[in-house]
């Protein structure tokens, strides 16, 4: 690799390696040693833009793959390290309550970025149990956006539409059909990204070996014989599994820890997971019940959402009412749907009187509103 006989660009030696090292991670579509001076030349595309730029080193290959992929590489340096070093207290401006799981996801993202964790896998993998709405998709939102930089990093996939033999198709592709897949596509376009899995336990059974498989080696075959890297994504599945039994044992009292094993227990007992699947996660996290005070939390941030939006997006100021979150509690909480049944009663009353107040003229842009109920 002879660059600078034609670009008058240098790599160092240490350049170099670092290129074949990253290469490994940033393209699959070919070969060593092409797809390591596929990465070389387009960091000389970049580089060669810069005035009286001649020099490539190892940090300079760093700057262009966090350049392209939205994800810091290289050396931490003190921005992110004070971001890495306070990842609890990041994720938990988006987060209500679940400590623990915070904790764990938290704990694995600093063993990814630190270089110590497995790179032959995706950078995390968690199972998220739980009833609906305390925190699991919100949770994932929160690392999309902590991790990759956006939460439009996060790719969703409802795992109540792929419960057929014709679902794996429509995940790796169909040869016969010239078909490609969601899945392998999703992340050939998007490799440095989140991918969720909603409600896993209502895949069709197959469909969990393919995951199997990629939280293992970090890559899939897809229908025409193409790998499809995965080391880059970080893989969150959630499971309501058990919701009666978390109901159930919530009201008995009993502790967190106990909960997860008991609910762990009843899926493998009932052929919902099975152990060698649960045992390739990194970690298989019990997102308990919210408590009081914990839902008036949820509804505060809510509320905040909601009020940044408008005056984002409507440049309206909004101004709650003392005990508008405890109403909104009182009258919208519902345990079997979690904080969604809060999140559906503001849409439905306190987003409702805003809309008709704008549509009404009674508030407008540069105004400021108080509301109730």
């Amino acid at each position: 690799l002879r660059p600078h006989e034609t670009t008058g660009v240098i790599f160092t030696h240490e350049a170099i390696k670092a290129v074949i090292k990253e290469s490994n991670r940033y393209n699959w579509s070919s070969p060593l040693p092409e797809r390591a001076i596929d990465l070389a030349m387009d960091v000389m595309m970049l580089w060669n833009k810069k005035p009286d730029a001649f020099l490539v080193n190892e940090q300079t290959v760093s700057e262009f793959l966090s350049l392209k992929t939205g994800t810091p590489h290289g050396e931490i340096q003190s921005g992110e390290r004070k971001k890495l070093l306070n990842l609890e207290k990041i994720l938990h401006q988006q987060v209500i309550g679940q400590e623990e799981a915070i904790k764990q996801v938290a704990e694995a993202l600093r063993r990814a970025r630190s270089g110590i964790s497995n790179m032959e896998k995706p950078v995390g993998s968690f199972l998220f149990l739980g009833p609906t709405g305390v925190g699991k998709t919100e949770t994932a939102k929160a690392l999309a956006k902590t991790y990759f930089g956006d939460e439009g990093r996060m790719i969703r996939f409802d795992m109540s539409e792929f419960q057929t033999p014709s679902s794996i198709d429509r995940l790796l592709g169909s040869s016969q059909l010239n078909q490609q897949g969601r899945l392998v596509t999703e992340v050939k376009d998007n490799p440095y990204s989140l991918i969720l899995l909603d409600e896993i336990e209502k895949a069709y059974p197959e469909i969990l070996d393919i995951f199997l498989q990629i939280l293992d080696e970090g890559f899939v075959t897809d229908a025409f014989g193409e790998k499809v890297n995965f080391r880059n994504t970080m893989i969150i599945a959630t499971s309501n599994a058990g919701a009666a039994l978390i109901k159930e044992e919530v009201e008995m009292g009993a502790d967190a820890d106990k909960i997860k094993q008991d609910v762990i227990d009843y899926a493998i007992s009932n052929n919902v997971f099975r152990v060698e699947f649960l045992n390739r996660f990194d970690g298989v996290i019990f997102f308990r019940p919210l408590s009081g005070n914990e839902l008036t939390n949820v509804v505060k941030l809510m509320l905040k959402k909601l009020a940044k939006r408008l005056h984002d997006e409507k440049n309206i100021d909004v101004d709650f009412s003392d005990d508008l979150s405890a109403k909104i509690i009182e009258k919208g909480y519902n345990p079997i749907f979690g904080a969604r049944s809060l999140n559906r009663y503001i849409e439905d009353t306190v987003e409702d009187i805003l809309a008709k107040k704008i549509i009404a003229g009674e508030v407008r842009k540069g105004e400021k509103v108080r509301i109730g109920l």
